[in-house]
């Protein structure tokens, strides 16, 4: 019995050497591409032929011009190159140590990579190869794969180490030029060891690895990214997106030497680092994020900052300004502090020279109506600021603006006053219409709502306005008063002659004290009390009747105007030998108020109702005819001595 086993192996052996001597004699003939063609008919269920195959011992074989048919759609191969295993299978599977594709232009679309799936592959290659898919394409690809694996069926990348280059990545109108991919590739939890590709003219490099809720761009650097208004930065991370590589995490991003639009914000030549920023969250909600960034310019619609330098830290509770500093408006502007939606907290303020010549009324309808609920300044500080307003009427202007203010806390609860701090305001300049003042200083100072108003004074062309008050919005009643002295006010404002129904001239001279309570309209309508008494010098009146025919000047007839008011009932008072001033008002029924002017000249009569803007001209005097012009053939000589002139 063993004789006979011995024997029959001996066969087996024999028969086996026999069948492996006759293949490989066959592959080194000009029979090999046949034989080919006939083993992968035989293993496999795809259709696979080549024009000539040459093996090179002992595990080399490559296959020249090789047609792959799988559903009816044929891929053409210009060359294919496999490295057979020692074992020939492996888990049922036809084992290849590696295998070459060169020169392809391969439609995954149309391609089945199901029949890599029946091969157990150590490595798979691919050069100077041309891939087209539904959403990509690329020219020139060179791939290297350890160990790939597929697990869908028409996966267009194996899973496994992925070392790749291309000429060029084309997808979404987007072209990634020279690129280079080295990466563990897997289902979940990939790292990229390193990518680099151009895009738009800009050189792109760095590493990223995968999470569960995106890729995070562990050290990337772009480099001279170069992007007009009409296409904002944001398409890079779209690009990315669509080849499924969704960027929401930024570990560590440096930005050099770009000009570019992110946000609707426009950076010219912008240097900027980042760290830890989140892009899944808005700015408001970063875990301890950090920016740095210098740039040529920064500009947003009418905003427009000049070699800004900058560095912000993140944090839930806002965006903190370690340090921002910028030329704005030709001027400085520096600022630090912490910026969220609906609070800003500036440690510092700083604005140098800044001109404001434009769309100042823009400027102050977004501090009126801004969703702040608190604002607060440490320290601020304007030196030799400039604000012009001409958008509107009444037309105004600050130049050589000086404020000076510290621990400032300027809305609170979404209300502004001034709640805490000191501040004072100077310019060399102000204009409000036709008032104008010059080396005008105003100072205020505020204790948990107290606020005191301790200095304004007012230098006026031929005068000077001065006053003083205190306002307690502490309490519930925010009782106040205020006194103010004036003299050489010129009254030819449009803001005074608009509320006269008459031109008045000169210049007032006033003296007011008044004080009450301010914690609602009722309040202050049953508590102001105080007086005034007012003068006007070289004073005119010159007024003209509803139909324009008669006129009436008349110099100012008054010394002192005295207003009276208690608990809010006004009185106003003024007497001459030829007029009468007198009015009340009703600060709880002020629609009810009267303030009547009666003037008495030789020939005419002026009443007027201030309030009611209504003027009533009488012309007291009878007017003598005029003579009636001679006519033809009337009596010369009643007119006169008529006798001719003789010599």
């Amino acid at each position: 019995m063993k004789r006979i086993l011995l024997r029959s192996t001996l066969v087996l052996v024999c028969l086996l050497s026999l069948s492996a001597i006759s293949l490989y004699a066959l592959l080194q003939s000009r029979y090999a591409a046949d034989v080919v063609n006939l083993a992968a008919k035989a293993l496999s269920p795809y259709s696979l032929t080549t024009r000539q195959a040459v093996y090179t011992p002992p595990y080399q074989l490559e296959l020249q011009d090789v047609e792959f048919t799988s559903d009816q759609h044929t891929q053409l191969i210009p060359k294919v190159t496999l490295w057979l295993n020692p074992y020939l299978f492996s888990d049922g599977k036809l084992a290849l140590d590696s295998l070459l594709i060169e020169g392809a232009n391969i439609d995954l679309k149309s391609l089945d990579t199901q029949f890599l799936h029946s091969l157990h592959l150590h490595h798979l290659a691919l050069k100077h190869v041309d891939v087209s898919t539904d959403t990509w394409s690329a020219r020139e690809l060179g791939l290297q794969v350890k160990s790939p694996k597929w697990t869908e069926p028409n996966q267009p990348l194996p899973y496994g180490d992925i070392q790749l280059s291309a000429q060029q990545l084309y997808t979404q109108g987007e072209a990634f030029d020279r690129l280079l991919f080295d990466a563990d590739y897997q289902p979940q939890d990939s790292t990229v060891y390193g990518l680099s590709f151009d895009w738009r003219g800009a050189n792109i490099s760095g590493q990223a690895e995968q999470y569960q809720e995106g890729w995070s761009l562990v050290n990337v650097t772009i480099n001279q990214l170069k992007l007009p208004s009409s296409i904002p930065s944001e398409r890079l991370l779209e690009t990315l997106q669509s080849l499924s590589l969704s960027v929401t995490h930024i570990n560590s991003l440096d930005i050099l030497e770009s000009s570019f639009e992110y946000a609707g914000w426009h950076f010219d030549k912008l240097d900027a680092s980042l760290e830890n920023i989140a892009l899944t969250r808005s700015v408001w909600q970063q875990q301890q994020g950090y920016l740095s960034f210098d740039a040529d310019s920064a500009t947003r619609e009418q905003l427009q900052f000049t070699s800004p330098t900058a560095k912000l830290g993140f944090t839930p509770q806002g965006v903190s300004f370690d340090e921002f500093d910028a030329d704005f408006k030709q001027g400085r502007l520096q600022l630090s502090g912490l910026v969220s939606p609906s609070t800003i907290h500036l440690k510092s303020l700083k604005l140098s020279g800044i001109k404001w010549l434009e769309n100042t009324s823009d400027l102050i309808h977004f501090f009126q109506h801004s969703a702040l609920n608190e604002l607060s300044i440490s320290e601020l500080t304007v030196n030799n600021g400039q604000l012009i307003q001409v958008e509107q009427k009444p037309y105004w202007q600050l130049s050589g603006l000086n404020i000076d203010g510290e621990q400032l806390s300027l809305i609170q609860n979404g209300q502004w006053s001034l709640f805490s701090g000191e501040v004072e305001i100077s310019a060399n300049s102000a204009s409000w219409d036709k008032w104008i003042t010059t080396q005008a200083i105003v100072n205020v100072q505020s204790d948990k709502g107290n606020i005191a108003l301790t200095r304004t004074f007012l230098p006026l062309a031929n005068g000077y306005v001065e006053a003083t008050g205190q306002w307690d919005r502490s309490q519930l009643s925010a009782p106040w008063q205020f006194r103010l002295h004036g003299d050489g006010i010129p009254l030819n404002q449009p803001w005074v002659q608009e509320k006269l129904p008459f031109t008045l001239t000169g210049v007032a001279e006033l003296e007011m004290a008044f004080s009450g309570l301010s914690g609602d309209y009722s309040m202050l309508a049953h508590s102001m009390s105080g007086k005034a008494v007012g003068q006007i010098h070289e004073g005119t009146i010159d007024a003209r009747s509803i139909d324009g025919e008669l006129r009436f000047q008349h110099a100012w007839p008054f010394e002192p105007i005295q207003v009276h008011s208690d608990r809010g009932r006004l009185t106003i008072q003024a007497q001459s030998d030829n007029a009468q001033l007198s009015g009340t008002l009703d600060l709880t029924k002020p629609e009810f108020g009267s303030l009547l002017l009666n003037i008495n000249q030789d020939c005419q009569q002026l009443w007027s109702e201030i309030f009611e803007q209504t003027t009533v001209i009488k012309d007291r005097c009878s007017v003598p005819q005029r003579p009636t012009s001679a006519q033809p053939g009337s009596n010369q000589e009643a007119d006169g001595d008529a006798s001719p002139i003789t010599d």
